[in-house]
């Protein structure tokens, strides 16, 4: 019985061991997973940086920096007001024992369960945000992280109400939901975040008697069936291929000052990358709108922006400059890197297209234009604007709009004009002068481009075809010069390009 009696003693001591080298194996391996996510997360315009990491037996308490780049020049990214930090609690597998009264943490066989929160303490806004929320965490990431590196992470913001607080007059926020699954050695990635509603109005803001103006300020938006979705996976040049979507079922916004509503209902936006052919890849860019309306103009609308033939490894290259940028930007040889990766992707003659549609409540607009590039040769010939022109091998752009929709938009935009400078003039004016005179300005410059032949009115439509091929660029037909003529007499003042089309 003694004999039995220390066996099982023993066997409890060797597992209890294995238990204590396991744990301490997988905070190496956990650690070792940080680092990655940290430099794969510093290819960007954030960096990522470690403010402490303390890693125990069982568990490791990480804190993690975030700094946000600003988009000024010279600016220091930790002066951003975006940058924050996260505090990471990371619990050793096999078994995250030490994360059993930690409520959300599974009790599953894995590398290790990082739970990750923001720091309060890190940023205005995180304080904002910690004092809203009060007693609850504002956001909890929950990441499963698999012996080979592989990582399943949930996203989650609780519901919110507010009412009466600061510049806050209400807020409703239904939460936020995410998922997010990263294959081993960041080969793949895909997940999804939704957030059902947000409707948020600001408070007036107070005006004294004696001032006798409006009340401004009190805006209102309205935000709902909000989704975006990323499907990708690692494939040649190292470069991720798939798809990526953002959605909005609707969203309202209006603003007291200007009283002019803005609403907008079924918006996607989709962006992809995939393998052309073994040396080249292609990327797309698909907006669509269901439905916009702005103050008393509404329609729908879609663009769509492909860029083909682009050679896999310059673009692989080109994010690799832009990584090394981000973290060296005086580099004095960043410009000459980049016009070397440039001609490489010009060598496979990439070509740029762009179609775009609109059906709005005074007509139809439709356009495509189509852009074929080359290589530049000599890098001289950046060094004036007309030597731009040699990237281009060839071009063309058509454009068909109603009568009614270019003469309903060219008169509005004469008529902000005037608006403006009749303000600036301080000069009192009545509005059915102004719009009379809109009226007259823009049909005297649709006639003048008629007769120039920029333009052609065909029926109730307004169109407009170009073409640049050799150098040479042509509107409806007729040869637009580019360049002055090379008999032409530099010393004479006064002598300009023709601004009108040659006739045939």
């Amino acid at each position: 019985m003694k004999k039995l009696f220390g066996v099982i003693i023993a066997i409890l001591v060797l597992a209890a061991a294995g238990v204590t080298g396991a744990s301490y194996w997988s905070g190496l391996q956990a650690e070792r997973w940080y680092e990655g996510a940290l430099a794969e997360g510093s290819k960007s315009n954030i960096k990522l940086s470690t403010v402490r990491y303390q890693r125990g037996l069982f568990s490791s308490q990480v804190v993690t920096r975030v700094d946000v780049a600003r988009l000024s020049e010279g600016s220091d990214p930790g002066d951003s007001d975006l940058s924050f930090a996260i505090r990471q609690d990371i619990y050793h597998g096999p078994l995250p024992l030490a994360g059993r009264d930690v409520p959300g943490i599974p009790m599953v066989w894995t590398g290790a369960v990082v739970r990750a929160t923001l720091d309060p303490d890190s940023s205005a806004w995180t304080r904002e945000l910690a004092k809203w929320y009060g007693n609850q965490e504002p956001v909890i990431a929950l990441s499963k992280i698999a012996f080979d590196g592989a990582s399943d992470t949930q996203i989650t913001m609780p519901p919110l109400t507010l009412n009466d607080v600061e510049e806050v007059q209400s807020l409703q926020f239904s939460g936020l939901q995410g998922q997010f699954q990263v294959a081993a050695h960041s080969t793949a990635v895909q997940g999804h975040l939704t957030v059902d509603r947000l409707e948020a109005a600001g408070k007036p803001e107070a005006v004294s008697e004696a001032e006798a103006q409006p009340v401004t300020g009190g805006g209102h938006v309205t935000l709902s069936g909000l989704t975006m979705t990323v499907n990708q996976r690692k494939g040649a040049f190292g470069l991720l291929f798939g798809e990526s979507s953002f959605k909005i079922g609707e969203l309202r916004a209006q603003d007291q000052t200007s009283g002019a509503p803005f609403s907008m209902t079924g918006l996607s936006m989709t962006g992809s990358l995939s393998q052309q052919n073994p040396q080249q890849v292609a990327g797309e860019m698909l907006i669509n709108a269901s439905q916009i309306t702005v103050d008393q103009q509404s329609g729908t609308g879609r663009l769509h922006l492909a860029l083909r033939n682009l050679d896999g490894s310059a673009v692989e290259q080109l994010q690799q400059w832009q990584q090394k940028i981000s973290s060296d930007p005086d580099n004095p040889q960043a410009l000459s890197e980049l016009l070397n990766l440039v001609k490489a992707l010009l060598r496979g003659k990439p070509e740029l297209t762009l179609d775009t549609q609109a059906n709005m409540t005074q007509g139809d607009w439709q356009g495509q234009l189509i852009l074929n590039f080359q290589d530049f040769g000599d890098m001289s010939v950046l060094q004036g604007p007309a030597g731009l022109l040699a990237v281009l091998e060839k071009g063309q752009a058509d454009v068909a709009a109603s009568k009614t929709l270019a003469e309903t938009v060219l008169m509005d935009t004469i008529r902000e004009e005037l608006l403006s400078q009749v303000e600036e003039q301080d000069q009192p004016a009545s509005e059915d002068a102004v719009q009379n005179m809109a009226m007259m300005q823009a049909n005297q410059q649709l006639q003048e481009l008629t007769s120039a032949g920029f333009i052609r009115l065909e029926g109730d439509r307004y169109k407009a075809a170009a073409r640049f091929e050799g150098g040479k660029l042509f509107v409806n037909d007729q040869e637009i010069p580019l360049m002055p003529s090379a008999n032409r007499d530099e010393s004479i003042p006064g002598e300009e390009m023709p601004v009108e089309p040659t006739r045939p």
